[in-house]
Protein backbone atom coordinates (compact mmCIF):
# COMPACT_ATOMS: atom_id res chain seq x y z
CA UNK A 1 0.00 0.00 0.00
CA UNK A 2 1.16 3.52 -0.96
CA UNK A 3 2.23 6.22 2.01
CA UNK A 4 -0.13 8.73 1.13
CA UNK A 5 -3.13 5.53 0.55
CA UNK A 6 -1.67 4.17 3.73
CA UNK A 7 -1.98 7.98 5.91
CA UNK A 8 -5.25 8.42 4.41
CA UNK A 9 -6.86 4.45 5.77
CA UNK A 10 -4.49 5.25 8.97
CA UNK A 11 -6.71 8.57 9.90
CA UNK A 12 -9.92 7.56 8.55
CA UNK A 13 -9.30 4.34 11.35
CA UNK A 14 -8.61 7.41 14.10
CA UNK A 15 -12.20 8.89 13.36
CA UNK A 16 -13.80 5.51 13.63
CA UNK A 17 -12.40 4.75 16.87
CA UNK A 18 -13.10 8.31 18.02
CA UNK A 19 -16.58 7.90 17.00
CA UNK A 20 -17.09 4.16 18.74
CA UNK A 21 -14.94 5.80 21.85
CA UNK A 22 -17.91 8.72 22.04
CA UNK A 23 -20.46 6.52 23.05
CA UNK A 24 -18.80 4.81 26.31
CA UNK A 25 -17.63 8.21 27.44
CA UNK A 26 -20.92 9.98 27.04
CA UNK A 27 -22.52 7.03 29.15
CA UNK A 28 -20.06 7.23 31.86
CA UNK A 29 -20.34 10.32 32.48
CA UNK A 30 -23.91 10.50 33.24
CA UNK A 31 -23.02 8.86 37.19
CA UNK A 32 -19.50 10.27 37.69
CA UNK A 33 -17.71 13.64 37.22
CA UNK A 34 -15.72 14.54 34.22
CA UNK A 35 -12.74 14.94 36.50
CA UNK A 36 -13.34 11.46 38.12
CA UNK A 37 -13.89 9.95 34.92
CA UNK A 38 -10.57 11.35 33.55
CA UNK A 39 -8.67 9.84 36.51
CA UNK A 40 -9.70 6.52 35.66
CA UNK A 41 -10.04 7.15 31.68
CA UNK A 42 -6.12 7.62 31.68
CA UNK A 43 -5.61 5.01 34.20
CA UNK A 44 -6.58 2.56 32.54
CA UNK A 45 -4.83 4.25 29.21
CA UNK A 46 -1.70 3.75 30.53
CA UNK A 47 -2.45 0.16 31.68
CA UNK A 48 -3.17 -0.83 28.28
CA UNK A 49 -0.07 1.02 26.66
CA UNK A 50 1.69 -0.46 29.03
CA UNK A 51 1.16 -3.47 27.30
CA UNK A 52 3.87 -2.87 24.94
CA UNK A 53 6.35 -3.30 27.42
CA UNK A 54 6.10 -7.03 26.55
CA UNK A 55 7.42 -6.56 23.13
CA UNK A 56 11.34 -6.10 23.00
CA UNK A 57 11.46 -3.41 20.82
CA UNK A 58 9.33 -1.35 22.41
CA UNK A 59 10.48 -2.16 25.34
CA UNK A 60 14.21 -0.62 24.02
CA UNK A 61 11.93 2.35 22.65
CA UNK A 62 10.58 3.47 25.24
CA UNK A 63 13.78 3.02 27.52
CA UNK A 64 16.20 5.04 25.12
CA UNK A 65 13.33 8.10 24.78
CA UNK A 66 15.17 11.63 24.54
CA UNK A 67 15.50 13.69 27.57
CA UNK A 68 14.33 16.40 24.90
CA UNK A 69 11.40 13.75 24.17
CA UNK A 70 10.62 13.61 27.21
CA UNK A 71 10.09 16.78 27.56
CA UNK A 72 7.84 17.24 24.54
CA UNK A 73 5.79 14.75 25.79
CA UNK A 74 5.28 15.87 29.13
CA UNK A 75 4.63 19.35 27.65
CA UNK A 76 1.96 17.30 25.34
CA UNK A 77 0.11 15.86 28.23
CA UNK A 78 -0.24 19.35 29.78
CA UNK A 79 -1.66 20.83 26.92
CA UNK A 80 -3.93 17.94 26.28
CA UNK A 81 -5.01 17.50 30.28
CA UNK A 82 -5.94 21.61 30.48
CA UNK A 83 -7.82 21.06 27.07
CA UNK A 84 -9.67 17.85 27.71
CA UNK A 85 -10.90 19.83 31.84
CA UNK A 86 -12.00 23.16 29.21
CA UNK A 87 -14.10 20.81 27.11
CA UNK A 88 -15.70 18.40 30.18
CA UNK A 89 -16.75 21.82 31.71
CA UNK A 90 -18.02 23.52 28.78
CA UNK A 91 -20.03 20.52 28.20
CA UNK A 92 -21.92 21.13 31.53
CA UNK A 93 -22.73 24.88 30.71
CA UNK A 94 -23.89 24.40 26.86
CA UNK A 95 -25.91 21.63 24.38
CA UNK A 96 -23.93 18.93 23.27
CA UNK A 97 -25.27 19.55 19.57
CA UNK A 98 -23.27 23.16 20.42
CA UNK A 99 -20.37 21.59 21.70
CA UNK A 100 -19.82 19.30 19.51
CA UNK A 101 -19.94 22.13 16.09
CA UNK A 102 -18.07 23.98 18.70
CA UNK A 103 -15.03 21.02 19.13
CA UNK A 104 -14.98 21.15 15.26
CA UNK A 105 -12.89 24.31 15.68
CA UNK A 106 -9.34 22.83 15.93
CA UNK A 107 -9.40 21.53 12.57
CA UNK A 108 -9.60 25.24 11.18
CA UNK A 109 -7.27 26.08 13.24
CA UNK A 110 -5.16 22.91 13.01
CA UNK A 111 -5.18 23.43 8.78
CA UNK A 112 -3.97 27.52 9.64
CA UNK A 113 -0.99 26.18 12.10
CA UNK A 114 -0.08 24.00 9.42
CA UNK A 115 -0.32 26.23 6.85
CA UNK A 116 1.62 28.94 8.73
CA UNK A 117 4.26 27.52 11.03
CA UNK A 118 4.49 24.12 9.09
CA UNK A 119 4.32 25.38 5.13
CA UNK A 120 2.03 22.88 4.46
CA UNK A 121 0.10 23.33 1.12
CA UNK A 122 -3.20 22.66 0.47
CA UNK A 123 -4.78 21.16 -2.77
CA UNK A 124 -8.01 23.23 -4.25
CA UNK A 125 -9.56 20.00 -3.89
CA UNK A 126 -8.14 19.00 -0.76
CA UNK A 127 -9.74 23.09 0.48
CA UNK A 128 -13.05 21.99 -1.44
CA UNK A 129 -13.60 18.64 0.12
CA UNK A 130 -12.50 20.77 3.52
CA UNK A 131 -15.40 22.96 3.61
CA UNK A 132 -17.72 20.12 2.34
CA UNK A 133 -16.92 17.87 5.55
CA UNK A 134 -16.67 21.43 7.49
CA UNK A 135 -20.46 21.98 6.19
CA UNK A 136 -21.30 18.54 7.01
CA UNK A 137 -20.51 18.68 10.10
CA UNK A 138 -22.42 22.16 10.91
CA UNK A 139 -25.48 20.45 9.13
CA UNK A 140 -24.82 17.59 11.63
CA UNK A 141 -24.63 19.09 15.00
CA UNK A 142 -25.65 23.01 14.93
CA UNK A 143 -28.57 24.29 16.28
CA UNK A 144 -29.94 27.61 14.93
CA UNK A 145 -29.68 29.43 18.85
CA UNK A 146 -26.19 29.19 19.01
CA UNK A 147 -24.85 31.58 21.34
CA UNK A 148 -22.13 33.06 22.34
CA UNK A 149 -21.43 32.13 26.29
CA UNK A 150 -18.85 31.19 28.66
CA UNK A 151 -19.33 27.65 27.59
CA UNK A 152 -18.79 28.07 24.16
CA UNK A 153 -15.51 30.36 24.83
CA UNK A 154 -14.03 27.37 26.84
CA UNK A 155 -14.85 24.99 23.59
CA UNK A 156 -13.10 27.21 21.46
CA UNK A 157 -10.30 27.99 24.11
CA UNK A 158 -10.15 23.80 23.76
CA UNK A 159 -9.92 23.43 20.59
CA UNK A 160 -6.70 26.32 20.47
CA UNK A 161 -4.77 23.90 23.08
CA UNK A 162 -5.62 20.45 20.76
CA UNK A 163 -4.68 22.14 17.63
CA UNK A 164 -1.28 23.81 19.47
CA UNK A 165 -0.33 20.16 20.64
CA UNK A 166 -1.10 18.54 17.02
CA UNK A 167 1.39 21.26 15.53
CA UNK A 168 4.21 20.19 18.14
CA UNK A 169 3.49 16.62 17.32
CA UNK A 170 3.80 16.97 13.66
CA UNK A 171 6.80 19.43 13.87
CA UNK A 172 8.84 16.58 15.91
CA UNK A 173 6.73 13.48 14.21
CA UNK A 174 10.57 12.20 13.31
CA UNK A 175 11.95 12.13 17.04
CA UNK A 176 8.51 11.02 18.95
CA UNK A 177 7.83 7.61 18.43
CA UNK A 178 4.32 6.47 18.74
CA UNK A 179 5.03 3.29 21.37
CA UNK A 180 6.95 6.36 23.59
CA UNK A 181 4.30 9.21 23.12
CA UNK A 182 1.73 6.60 23.84
CA UNK A 183 3.47 5.09 27.26
CA UNK A 184 4.61 8.34 28.60
CA UNK A 185 1.98 10.77 27.86
CA UNK A 186 -0.93 8.58 29.60
CA UNK A 187 1.72 8.28 32.31
CA UNK A 188 1.96 11.91 32.68
CA UNK A 189 -1.48 12.25 32.49
CA UNK A 190 -2.70 10.26 35.73
CA UNK A 191 -0.73 12.61 38.22
CA UNK A 192 -2.10 15.87 36.29
CA UNK A 193 -5.68 14.91 36.79
CA UNK A 194 -5.34 13.52 39.81
CA UNK A 195 -3.87 17.13 41.09
CA UNK A 196 -6.98 18.54 39.06
CA UNK A 197 -9.67 16.45 40.77
CA UNK A 198 -8.11 17.41 44.00
CA UNK A 199 -7.99 20.90 43.03
CA UNK A 200 -11.94 20.52 42.10
CA UNK A 201 -12.36 19.58 45.83
CA UNK A 202 -13.83 16.15 45.20
CA UNK A 203 -12.72 12.89 46.38
CA UNK A 204 -10.82 9.72 44.80
CA UNK A 205 -13.68 7.47 44.67
CA UNK A 206 -14.16 3.62 43.13
CA UNK A 207 -17.01 3.78 40.27
CA UNK A 208 -19.17 0.60 40.14
CA UNK A 209 -18.32 -2.34 37.54
CA UNK A 210 -20.39 -0.71 34.53
CA UNK A 211 -19.18 2.56 34.82
CA UNK A 212 -15.54 0.93 34.99
CA UNK A 213 -16.19 -0.90 32.00
CA UNK A 214 -17.84 2.49 30.32
CA UNK A 215 -14.08 3.69 31.06
CA UNK A 216 -12.02 1.36 30.34
CA UNK A 217 -13.91 0.78 26.52
CA UNK A 218 -13.45 4.92 25.81
CA UNK A 219 -9.72 4.49 26.89
CA UNK A 220 -8.85 2.06 24.34
CA UNK A 221 -10.59 3.22 21.67
CA UNK A 222 -9.81 7.19 22.26
CA UNK A 223 -6.45 7.58 23.67
CA UNK A 224 -4.59 4.42 22.61
CA UNK A 225 -6.19 2.90 19.21
CA UNK A 226 -7.28 6.99 17.90
CA UNK A 227 -3.41 8.21 19.06
CA UNK A 228 -1.85 5.93 17.77
CA UNK A 229 -3.96 5.54 14.42
CA UNK A 230 -3.59 8.76 13.72
CA UNK A 231 0.28 9.19 14.44
CA UNK A 232 0.64 6.56 12.08
CA UNK A 233 -1.45 8.96 9.52
CA UNK A 234 0.57 11.98 10.67
CA UNK A 235 4.07 9.83 9.50
CA UNK A 236 2.96 9.36 6.23
CA UNK A 237 0.79 12.42 5.41
CA UNK A 238 0.39 16.15 6.24
CA UNK A 239 -1.50 17.30 9.41
CA UNK A 240 -3.68 19.56 7.93
CA UNK A 241 -5.16 16.58 5.44
CA UNK A 242 -4.96 14.52 8.65
CA UNK A 243 -7.10 17.22 10.38
CA UNK A 244 -9.76 16.86 7.49
CA UNK A 245 -9.83 13.24 7.02
CA UNK A 246 -11.09 12.97 10.67
CA UNK A 247 -14.11 15.30 9.83
CA UNK A 248 -15.66 11.85 10.01
CA UNK A 249 -15.82 11.18 13.67
CA UNK A 250 -19.27 12.93 14.12
CA UNK A 251 -20.84 10.64 11.38
CA UNK A 252 -19.28 7.45 13.20
CA UNK A 253 -20.64 8.76 16.03
CA UNK A 254 -23.95 9.25 14.74
CA UNK A 255 -24.03 5.81 13.40
CA UNK A 256 -22.70 4.32 16.58
CA UNK A 257 -25.30 6.06 18.22
CA UNK A 258 -27.96 4.63 15.96
CA UNK A 259 -26.64 0.73 16.27
CA UNK A 260 -25.94 1.16 20.15
CA UNK A 261 -28.13 3.21 21.87
CA UNK A 262 -31.26 2.76 18.79
CA UNK A 263 -31.24 6.65 18.70
CA UNK A 264 -32.53 7.73 14.73
CA UNK A 265 -30.74 10.05 12.71
CA UNK A 266 -33.17 12.75 11.34
CA UNK A 267 -32.72 13.74 7.56
CA UNK A 268 -31.06 16.65 8.55
CA UNK A 269 -28.22 14.25 10.29
CA UNK A 270 -28.04 12.45 7.49
CA UNK A 271 -27.60 15.31 5.33
CA UNK A 272 -24.21 16.64 7.21
CA UNK A 273 -23.30 12.82 7.23
CA UNK A 274 -23.60 12.85 3.62
CA UNK A 275 -21.86 16.11 2.92
CA UNK A 276 -18.82 14.64 5.33
CA UNK A 277 -18.43 11.50 3.95
CA UNK A 278 -18.36 13.13 0.15
CA UNK A 279 -15.92 15.86 1.31
CA UNK A 280 -13.32 13.37 2.96
CA UNK A 281 -13.69 11.40 -0.37
CA UNK A 282 -12.46 13.95 -2.39
CA UNK A 283 -9.74 14.94 0.06
CA UNK A 284 -8.67 10.92 -0.70
CA UNK A 285 -8.74 11.10 -4.38
CA UNK A 286 -6.64 14.61 -4.45
CA UNK A 287 -3.47 13.64 -4.96
CA UNK A 288 -4.45 10.62 -7.98
CA UNK A 289 -6.27 14.35 -9.59
CA UNK A 290 -3.46 16.01 -9.01
CA UNK A 291 -0.97 13.51 -10.66
CA UNK A 292 -3.54 12.71 -13.37
CA UNK A 293 -3.34 16.62 -14.11
CA UNK A 294 0.08 17.10 -13.48
CA UNK A 295 1.41 14.22 -15.63
CA UNK A 296 4.55 14.18 -13.20
CA UNK A 297 4.88 17.41 -13.71
CA UNK A 298 5.09 20.14 -10.24
CA UNK A 299 1.62 20.73 -9.27
CA UNK A 300 -0.09 23.87 -10.81
CA UNK A 301 -3.07 23.31 -8.27
CA UNK A 302 -1.23 23.87 -5.68
CA UNK A 303 -2.45 26.92 -2.97
CA UNK A 304 0.78 29.33 -2.87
Amino acid sequence: MKTARAGDLAALTCALACGLGNIPSKAGLRNLTPELFNFYFFLFAWLLSSMSLLNARCREEIRHTSSRTFGLIFLLAVLFAVALTLQMTALKMIEPATASFLSRFEVILTIVFAYFILRERLGILEIIGGTIALAGVFILRFEASLAVSRGATLMLLSALFFAVSEIIIKRNIASIATVSLLFYRNLFLIPISYGILHFRGQRLSLPVRNDLFLIFAASLLLPVIGRATYQIALKRIDLSRAALITQTTPLFTALFAFLILVTAPTAIEWLGGGLIIFGVTAVNLSHRAARFISYGKPNPLKVK
